[in-house]
């Protein structure tokens, strides 16, 4: 478990920090899954969600095995045996700061490190308010990624992370992404803004090498735990 502040999280060491405040929970080999305790938090039910997100994770990998042309469709599961690297964050952007300047963002351009995130988003997202960005890999060109007005507050979206980068020998390659401020002085500027984010990856003691049929290796084979280690330490977290 974990509390993140305000002006904490950067992706590097360089950049203007980031205007978010997270809370959280990552995964533990006993119990229910969960640190700490889901009674001793001001989020008791954070821990059906978690198992719920779990379930969603196991059929991503389902389809993706089949994706890939893997025979087992259950090939992913032995990765993702506890302790791995799951974790649910809660996600705060408070009201814009009167002192923000333009070089300060939400949540600055980055991939995410590991698995699939599966992202709720705050579905109030008049005038894209919500901020959050994609990038076209060919244009470069940053896309509002605004939730889907159909499925309300049972939509998600789902990024790539960057070892699956890794395991289909870049077939599959994450996106970089970025949540930006709404306009100063706006209505959207003065309210807060929240998200939550479910965060996956292996245990740290699975190795990660290409595929079965994804050709000649472009990637030596590494951990989960140093490819993770090996990604926290170019960022300022």
């Amino acid at each position: 478990m974990g509390v993140e502040a305000v002006a904490q999280s950067v992706e590097g060491v360089e950049a203007p920090y980031d205007l978010v405040e997270n809370f959280v929970f990552r995964c533990e080999e006993n119990g229910s899954g969960m640190e700490p305790p889901w009674e001793k938090t001001p989020f008791p039910s954070a821990e059906q969600y978690v198992v719920h997100m779990e379930r969603v994770l196991r059929t991503l990998h389902e389809i993706s095995a089949i994706a890939l042309g893997l025979e087992d469709r259950h090939y992913f599961d032995s990765f993702y045996t506890r302790p791995n690297g799951n974790a649910l964050r809660l996600a705060h952007y408070p009201p814009l700061p009167a002192d923000a300047n333009a070089g300060h963002v939400r949540y600055g351009e980055h991939t995410d490190y590991s698995g699939f995130t599966l992202l709720h988003q705050d579905p109030d997202d008049s005038a894209g308010a919500g901020g959050l960005q994609v990038q076209d890999p060919q244009s470069k060109q940053w896309i509002p990624v605004s939730p889907i007005a159909d499925y309300g507050e049972a939509g998600f979206v789902v990024n790539i992370g960057d070892l699956w980068k890794r395991w289909t020998n870049d077939r599959w390659m994450s996106t970089n992404h970025r949540v930006m401020n709404p306009e100063k002085g706006s209505e959207a500027a003065k309210k807060s803004r929240f998200s939550v984010v479910f965060f996956t990856g292996p245990r740290a003691d699975a190795m990660i090498d290409t595929l079965p049929g994804q050709g000649q290796s472009k990637h030596a084979p590494i951990s989960a735990g140093e490819h993770l280690a090996q990604k926290l330490a170019r960022s300022n977290v």
